[in-house]
Order: structure tokens, then C-alpha cells, then sequence
């Protein structure tokens, strides 16, 4: 039997900007998730710290494992985690590393 190791699936949220159309009336942008991005989430247990890249010390709550070749996360980012068994958490994206063969996001509320 082989083990999943991302058994979780990710989402980020997707901003689209309001515009205005040829009559000059505004319409609203849309927020909504996308991606379906398997990853491994593993809880802190308690509230973490960490210096990141941009020398900043944030407090973050688990760290998310994902596959070396995904998307770029920013910081402060929303993402949706989907876990086994119908759970569904939401955080705030605190830092986003690239290893050589994984990556990681640090997430908090």
C-alpha cells in the first residue's frame, strides 16, 4: 500500500478588478476560489514565529507542503484548505518558500 503524502487539497482566492463598460456604468468584481492543489497541511499546534524572506517576523499557525512546481504564493493571500473528512480551513498566507523538491506556505488566521 502506498501512502498519499498530499492528501489535502488547496485553493486560492482570485480577485477580478470592477470596470467600467461603454455606457460608463461600473460592474462590481468577483472574488471566488480556483485551483484543486493537492498538499500536506500539518498544524503548529500552537502560534509559531518565524523571520521570513522579507526579514519580517510573523506568527503563523501550520505550515502547508506542496509540490515543488506550484503556483507562487505573496504574502497575505488567501487560501482554502480542504482536509480529509469534509473539513475546511481558511487562511492568510504568511510566507512561501521553494525548495528543490517541495514547497512550503506558512499560513495563519
Amino acid at each position: 500500500m502506498i501512502l498519499d503524502d498530499r492528501p489535502h487539497k488547496l485553493q486560492f482566492l482570485v480577485d477580478t478588478p470592477g470596470y467600467e463598460d461603454d455606457n460608463g456604468d461600473y460592474h462590481q468584481g468577483e472574488s471566488h476560489y480556483e485551483g484543486n492543489i493537492p498538499c500536506r497541511h500539518v498544524p503548529s499546534g500552537k502560534a509559531e514565529e518565524r523571520e521570513f524572506e522579507d526579514g519580517v517576523v510573523r506568527t503563523y499557525s501550520a505550515v502547508i507542503r506542496l509540490d515543488a512546481d506550484c503556483k507562487e504564493f505573496s504574502i497575505g493571500e488567501r487560501v482554502k484548505i480542504f482536509l480529509l473528512g469534509g473539513i475546511e480551513r481558511e487562511y492568510g498566507s504568511k510566507g512561501f518558500h521553494r525548495y528543490q523538491t517541495h514547497a512550503k506556505l506558512w499560513v495563519g488566521k
